[in-house]
C-alpha cells in the first residue's frame, strides 16, 4: 500500500535507547499517524512516498497509529501519490478498546438495548476537530501534552 509522508517529527530516544519518530502519512482515502522505529527514522523524509507491506494498526491511548511491527516492511515507492485526502485523519478519532469477557463468553452481557449517551467530547477530540476545521497544520503530540496544554491550544485556535 503506497502512502505519502506529509509531516515528520524529529526522532527522539526512549528510556531503553530505542529511537522513535512519528509522522502523518496518507493516501487518497485519508491520513493516519505512523510510528517509525530505529533505522526506519533515518530512511524516511517529508514528501517521500513509501510502499508498506504487512503494516499493522494499533490503538495508543485510544488513538490509531500504524507501524511496521515485526513482520512489516517498507520501501521507496516507484509511484507518486498526488491526491491526499487530508480532511480525514484516523488518528484524530478516539476509539474504545473492546471490552472482552464480561459474561464469560467474550460478550458484554447485561441488559443490552440502544446506544448510550457518550457525553461531551474529550478536550483532545475538541482540539483535533478544531485543527481539522481551521486547517491548522501544527502537529500536537498527545503523549507530551497535559490537559492544561490541550485546553490552551484549544483557546489559541479560537475554541471554547
Amino acid at each position: 500500500m503506497p502512502v505519502k509522508i506529509l509531516s515528520l517529527e524529529e526522532p527522539r530516544s526512549m528510556d531503553n535507547g530505542t529511537m522513535i519518530c512519528e509522522g502523518l502519512v496518507g493516501d487518497e482515502t485519508g491520513t493516519v499517524i505512523m510510528s517509525f522505529w530505529n533505522d526506519e527514522c533515518e530512511t524516511v523524509e517529508n514528501g517521500l512516498t513509501i510502499d508498506l507491506k504487512n503494516a499493522r494498526a494499533n490503538l495508543v491511548r485510544g488513538s490509531m497509529r500504524i507501524s511496521l511491527g515485526k513482520h512489516g516492511s517498507m520501501k521507496k515507492s516507484k509511484s507518486r501519490l498526488e491526491t491526499i485526502k487530508e480532511s480525514i485523519n484516523l488518528s484524530d478519532i478516539e476509539y474504545e478498546m473492546p471490552r472482552m469477557g464480561h459474561d464469560g463468553r467474550g460478550g458484554r452481557g447485561g441488559r443490552g438495548g440502544g446506544g448510550r449517551d457518550r457525553g461531551p467530547p474529550s478536550p483532545w477530540s475538541t482540539l483535533m476537530k478544531l485543527k481539522r476545521d481551521t486547517g491548522n497544520r501544527k502537529y500536537f503530540n498527545r503523549d507530551e501534552m497535559s490537559k492544561e496544554d490541550i485546553e490552551a491550544a484549544i483557546k489559541e485556535m479560537g475554541g471554547d
